[in-house]
């Protein structure tokens, strides 16, 4: 029997063609089969076809009884093939085509489906379910449930509860232990708080509610709202706002206090949606930042309780921002590269010479007269006594020391002074007395002389130099008054601690200034050369934090005593 075998493994591919001559065709997964099947499914020898005899049809049978064999969809043992006959044999199906010349027999092979969805199905077929071994799912599920259930809310709920109340100062009548409701905690604590870490009670006052801002006020009675007007802070959007809307706790080593610029600038940078004084748009700190605003002295108007006023204005404003403290110190004088005159000689003087830090290094405790100028600037007034000193800061003081002084020499006498009368200049005995009439004389020449010198003092040297010094129409001399030392920063104080290892000079700019009411503070653009968004990356990380305090106490950077 001549036949003719077409392979087709995919209907998009072509069919490849195989003859061969037999007087049976033997199909099965053995080698030594004429068409090899390469199924596990099927026997080594699985079926074969034997021809007609006559005019009968091919016929095919199993090649034993207990092997299925299915011919167009019925299971059967043995059955004549005619064309369109399909014989399934696993997941391969022959299916008898018209006869060809030279072919007693044509049969296209196909496979049904791949070799690998076999693979995936006896997988399944294979795989134990906990039904099947007997453990249904949901008495598991049930178990594991209540197994979360009780030590991860009834437990701690059951805790919760029988804690004591809070008591009505908003404190813990006791603290008790982290016991079951440890399951609870989403993180720990900030350092700030490590002293309540095993008592959630001193925040969670009720079981399932949030905290609520009484139980953070409790222990910080004293800090202020935001804004610092209690005015502006009774309005939205302050209103609507809790502690813990920014202030975030369970966050360990990050800590509570917020460092997302967007915590501020979500509000910022539309100020006008804000009540209160309008302000200018805040997205970031290294684009779009307003200009400093300063706070400069400047004299009060007449008749004021004040002698100062600090009015707020903003650098690049023009005209530029001016100060008027009341003094008059030329920087470029004292910074003179060789020296000053002082009385020792030329002594080179640097920022440190007169600003000194603060304990905390945040900022500069106050110059004083007797502290820092007075070795340079003295206050001697006779050069017979060049070791007595006037006091400094009240005129009247220092009048009166002035005529005590000269009212001593003249009674005394041996006043070397030709101008002088004679009662001054002459030497006195040991205890002798002058008369009336003579110590009149020598009184009166001790009040001209105080007048002098105390003119002298005022008008011409040692007072005039730093002071605006006028004279009253009673004869007394009025010193104008001196603003004292406070941040002019008006939104945030500067940490200088924080600076000690850059030179002054970078940002004030003193050995330029010939007068005192110049401002030497940086503007923004100089921080941004070493300051930026904390996603700059190649600068200092700053944030909005970094600069302004939230709860700022009203009037607070106005009132701080830091340069």
């Amino acid at each position: 029997m001549n036949i003719l075998i077409r392979t087709r493994h995919h209907p998009s591919e072509p069919a490849s063609e195989r003859r061969l001559e037999a007087a049976t065709l033997r199909i099965g997964r053995g080698s030594e089969q004429d068409l090899v099947l390469a199924d596990l499914r099927l026997a080594l020898a699985h079926a074969e076809i034997t021809p007609g005899v006559g005019k009968q049809p091919c016929r095919v049978r199993a090649a034993a009884p207990r092997l299925a064999l299915r011919v167009n969809g019925r299971l059967v043992a043995e059955a004549p093939l005619t064309v369109g006959d399909a014989i399934d044999l696993g997941r391969h199906r022959l299916t008898v085509l018209a006869k060809v010349a030279g072919a007693d027999l044509v049969l296209e092979v196909t496979e049904r489906h791949a070799a690998s969805e076999d693979a995936d199905a006896r997988r399944q077929n294979l795989k134990l379910t906990l039904a099947e071994a007997g453990l249904s799912r949901r008495p598991w599920a049930w178990a594991l449930f209540l197994a979360v259930l009780l030590p991860g809310l009834l437990l701690p709920l059951w805790q919760a509860l029988s804690r004591p109340n809070a008591d009505p100062a908003g404190r813990q009548q006791k603290s008790a232990p982290m016991g079951w409701d440890i399951s609870w905690s989403s993180g720990p604590l900030a350092s700030a708080h490590q002293s309540l870490k095993n008592d959630c009670g001193a925040c969670h006052r009720q079981a399932f509610v949030p905290v609520e801002d009484a139980s953070c006020t409790g222990c910080h009675s004293t800090l202020p709202d935001h804004p610092a007007s209690t005015k502006v802070a009774a309005q939205p959007p302050f209103t609507s706002q809790g502690c813990t809307d920014c202030h975030r706790e369970h966050n360990g080593a990050q800590g509570i206090t917020p460092t997302d610029d967007r915590e501020c600038t979500v509000c910022h940078a539309d100020p006008a949606g804000l009540p209160g004084e309008p302000g200018l748009a805040v997205h970031d700190f290294s684009t779009n930042h307003p200009a400093f605003r300063l706070r400069l002295a400047q004299p009060a108007a007449a008749g004021s309780a004040e002698a100062f006023v600090w009015p707020a204005v903003r650098q690049g404003d023009t005209p530029g921002p001016r100060q008027d403290s009341g003094l008059k110190f030329p920087h470029d004088k004292h910074l003179l590269a060789r020296g000053v005159d002082a009385p020792e000689g030329l002594r080179v003087l640097d920022c440190a010479s007169c600003h000194t830090p603060t304990a905390d290094r945040s900022g500069f405790a106050p110059v004083r007269m007797e502290t820092h100028c007075a070795d340079c600037h003295r206050l001697d007034f006779d050069p017979r006594e060049p070791k007595r000193l006037l006091p400094h800061g009240s005129p009247e003081a220092a009048a009166q020391t002035l005529r005590d002084h000269y009212a001593r020499v003249a009674l005394a006498g041996g006043v070397i002074d030709a101008k002088a009368p004679d009662a001054v200049r002459e030497r006195r005995r040991p205890g002798e007395t002058l008369l009336a009439s003579r110590a009149r004389i020598a009184l009166d020449w001790a009040d001209q002389r105080a007048a002098e010198t105390l003119a002298e003092v005022f008008k011409r040297r040692t007072c005039h130099s730093c002071h605006t010094v006028t004279a009253t129409t009673d004869g007394r001399w009025q010193v104008a008054p001196v603003a004292p030392q406070r941040s002019a920063f008006a939104a945030h104080v500067f940490p200088h601690g924080a600076h000690a290892t850059e030179d002054c000079g970078r940002c004030h700019e003193a050995g330029k200034s010939k007068k005192a009411q110049d401002v030497l503070l940086p503007d923004i653009n100089t921080c941004r050369d070493c300051h930026g968004d904390t996603a700059a990356g190649v600068k200092t990380p700053t944030n909005c934090q970094s600069c302004h305090d939230y709860h700022q106490h009203p009037h607070a950077a106005a009132t701080a005593v830091r340069p």
